[in-house]
Formats: structure tokens, C-alpha cells, sequence
């Protein structure tokens, strides 16, 4: 509360006061996302998205007796989410085929990558960009959902389609082997 009380003009349209937050706490909660994430970069992204959903609702929060605690909570739930959507992703890549060059993956890494991108191009355009918004960018469903246009539940009923349609282009691979 204390930031807010310095603010510049209490009667603004909201702009100022969040510019004035905004430049008073952002470095704040990167530091404390830097502790908690481990990585700077990371730590100033989460950081970013939080400060996003604050300026959308800057003009509820701006009222709380605390928005400092408000928009750390945020910050912190992000990067709790951000660590295991993370870690998630690493699991995956460790059991995953490797998707480079023969000479990234050794030579039957890249046959086996190279039969999966074969297979994933001759996916339709929208499945194409279902597989790779999920599976190799980590990207959460909702979030897929959101690229496309889409709702969150046709977003996971066309994934769930399109593995179904890869697994049959692997498989018509595997027999043409």
C-alpha cells in the first residue's frame, strides 16, 4: 500500500498509477522469481506475464489493501507452474527420440526423427500445428487452444485426433521399411 500512496496523481485514469507500480515493483519480483527459478531470463518471463494479468485487472487491484502481494502471488504461481511444466518437458526429451541431424543424434536417433517429421508433414496443416504447439514447443493445452482459436475441450479432441492419425502414418512408414 505504501507504493500506492506515493503515486503521483490519485485521480488518474489508471495508466500513471500502474506505470508507477509497474517501475516501483517489477525489479523486485524478478529478483524474487530469479531465487526462486534459478534462471534470469525465465525469472524476468514470468515476471512479464504477471505483470500483464495485473494491468488487466489494475483497476479491481488497485484497491486491495496490498497489490504487491497480489501481483507476487500471481508471480509465484506462474513459476511454480513454469518449474514443472519444465520439468515435464525434460522427462519427455529424456525419453523422447531425438529430433536433430544424424550427426546430433547418431545415425539411428535420425532415422527415427526423420520418420517422425516425415510422418508429422504429412499431417494436415491445423494437426501440424496441434503436434507442435504441444509436443515439441510444451505448450499447455489451454494455450494451444488459445493459438488456434479454439476451445480448450475441441483443442484436445483434435490433438487426441491427430496422434491417431501420426500413429497410422508411423506405422504405414514402419511397414514400408
Amino acid at each position: 500500500m505504501d507504493v500506492l500512496r506515493r503515486r503521483p496523481d490519485a485521480e488518474d485514469d489508471g495508466a500513471e498509477s500502474f506505470a508507477w507500480f509497474f517501475t516501483a515493483e517489477y525489479p523486485q519480483v524478478v529478483r524474487l522469481l530469479r531465487v526462486v527459478l534459478g534462471d534470469p531470463a525465465s525469472a524476468e518471463d514470468v515476471a512479464q506475464e504477471a505483470f500483464v494479468r495485473l494491468h488487466r485487472h489494475w483497476d479491481r487491484v488497485v484497491h486491495y489493501e496490498s497489490p504487491e502481494a497480489w501481483v507476487r502471488r500471481v508471480a509465484l504461481n506462474q513459476a511454480f507452474s513454469w518449474r514443472r511444466r519444465e520439468q515435464r518437458r525434460r522427462e519427455r526429451e529424456s525419453r523422447a527420440p531425438a529430433w536433430g541431424t544424424a550427426a546430433e543424434t547418431g545415425a539411428a536417433g535420425a532415422e527415427e526423427a526423420d520418420a517422425v517429421l516425415r510422418a508429422v508433414r504429412r499431417l494436415p496443416a491445423r494437426d501440424r500445428a496441434l503436434v507442435g504447439l504441444y509436443h515439441l514447443e510444451d505448450r499447455p493445452l489451454d494455450e494451444v487452444a488459445s493459438v488456434l482459436g479454439i476451445s480448450p475441450h475441441a483443442a484436445k479432441v483434435a490433438l487426441h485426433r491427430a496422434r491417431r492419425r501420426l500413429a497410422g502414418l508411423l506405422n504405414e512408414e514402419e511397414v514400408a521399411r
